[in-house]
């Protein structure tokens, strides 16, 4: 540092009347300070031809009123004389006064969202529990005892305030073996942050599934003392997120934090209630299920395209219905095992499903009817060989009659003089027939199905969206 910039910054801090109140910072021995000031003149001596700036300082710390920081004697002596002192309990309440209300400053700080398990309606979070209240008994004057304002005693030494969780999923007495450190002031304001982990019960409404929004509640209550004695105020009606990491699946809308009394067996007592109002991010949920199961399905009802004699008709429906079901069994394991809240998208999948059965159903019928001609065709030369044995007798018996009556004028038959070919033009144009109602049926089938999963989807979306 120049010593132009020095004088400049010495000489603003000089122009400043509260100079000598800063510099009350630098503590020094009494000792020291009064073989300091026997030597002053001989120092300002040896000193004045040498550097002005030093001669300053000089003045300044001479001229400056002492102060003394608190020793490792006077914090053990708070410790011997309030906490360690046989006539404190810290299981009594720190007020003179037993009949007044102790008040206990509450704040809630999250950390971040473990988990929100749809399958078992469970919530948990990690965050810290703030509490801060006004303890009578445990006061000092910081002059008697080197200036030390604050202590931090062991848990178990001082009173705190013991809560249970009432819709807990693990230890009703979250706090019991805390070693969070407690601070306390002069004046006896005690400050007590206690951090864990904090799993809950959280009743879910999957109706909107995946994108719902849920609410879940952190619920305390006072556990030794009555509302009479003992009461929560919340200091902040929102939860504080000054350290929260945001979480993957879920976002947080809106949070509210509010001190109740609650009527439990004719006795009342303080409760503390934590309010997380959750909105699922339905991005990894859209796209690795819900639209592969739209397209699937959309996929299924180009079955209606797929010309008869291909082969492949029956066989690609088949196989798109199946790919349908391993998307819904996927989609079971992620839910509960309840119906009194049926998601909407179980739902339209469930729909998708019948669609796809139907069209598989369709389709086999369709193919049925493009060969019905090679049915009935099959159907006449069974019959015709059935029918063989018996006619052969008949006939034999016919050429003995005729050879008999060879002289008579034979007519001429008129269904002799057919053309041969009558039988297979009729044949071919049934077997056209049947192909051309197989073909509408299918582009009637195609605009059905697709106006059915239309109304579905857009009912779907409707649903989810309001």
């Amino acid at each position: 540092m120049s010593p132009g910039h020095f004088n400049r910054t010495w000489s603003n801090q000089l122009i400043s009347s509260d100079v000598k109140q800063k510099t009350c910072t630098i503590c020094l021995d009494q000792n020291i300070v009064h073989n300091l000031r026997q030597t002053q003149q001989l120092t300002f001596t040896s000193v004045k031809h040498r550097n002005p700036i030093l001669v300053i300082l000089l003045l300044l710390l001479l001229t400056s009123p002492l102060c003394r920081a608190g020793t490792y004697r006077d914090s053990v002596s708070i410790y011997k004389d309030l906490v360690l002192n046989s006539d404190y309990s810290p299981d009594v309440r720190p007020i003179w006064n037993q009949s007044q209300t102790l008040y206990v400053l509450t704040t809630f700080e999250l950390l971040s969202i473990v988990e929100v398990n749809d399958v078992t309606q469970t919530f948990s979070c990690n965050g810290f529990l703030w509490m801060g209240w006004h303890n009578e008994i445990l006061q000092w004057n910081k002059t008697l005892y080197g200036g030390e304002s604050t202590i931090s005693p062991k848990t178990k030494d001082v009173f705190r305030p013991r809560m249970t969780l009432l819709n807990t999923m693990g230890d009703r007495d979250l706090f019991k073996d805390d070693y969070a450190p407690v601070v306390i002031d002069s004046s006896g304001f005690t400050s007590w942050v206690p951090g864990s982990i904090f799993p809950v019960s959280c009743k879910l409404d999957l109706t909107k599934y995946p994108f719902d929004e849920q609410t879940c509640n952190i619920d305390m209550m006072l556990m030794n003392f009555a509302a009479e004695q003992l009461q929560f105020v919340a200091v902040h009606s929102e939860v504080g997120r000054h350290f929260y990491i945001e979480n993957g699946e879920w976002d947080i809308k809106y949070t509210n934090i509010t001190a109740e009394v609650l009527n439990i067996s004719n006795s009342r007592t303080s409760s503390l209630v934590i309010s997380f109002t959750l909105e699922r991010k339905p991005e990894f949920l859209v796209l690795s299920i819900l639209l592969p199961i739209v397209f699937l399905s959309l996929l299924n009802l180009l079955v209606f395209l797929i010309p008869v004699d291909s082969g492949e008709k029956i066989s690609f429906g088949i196989t798109v219905l199946l790919a349908l079901s391993v998307f819904m069994s996927i989609i079971a394991s992620m839910l509960p095992r309840s119906s009194e809240s049926m998601p909407l998208m179980v739902r339209y999948i469930f729909c998708l499903l019948i669609i796809s059965v139907l069209t598989v159903v369709d389709s086999i019928i369709i193919v049925r009817i493009h060969h019905m001609e090679q049915a009935e065709e099959k159907s006449d030369n069974y019959a015709e060989r059935a029918r063989s044995p018996m006619i052969k007798p008949r006939l034999n018996g016919s050429l003995q009659l005729v050879s008999s009556l060879d002289h008579l004028t034979r007519l001429p038959d008129e269904r002799e003089s057919a053309p041969a070919t009558s039988t297979s033009s009729q044949s071919e144009a049934t077997g056209k027939t049947y192909k051309q109602i197989a073909k509408y049926i299918d582009i009637a089938s195609l605009i059905l199905f697709t106006i059915i999963w239309v109304a579905f989807t857009i009912e779907f979306i409707v649903s989810a969206a309001i």
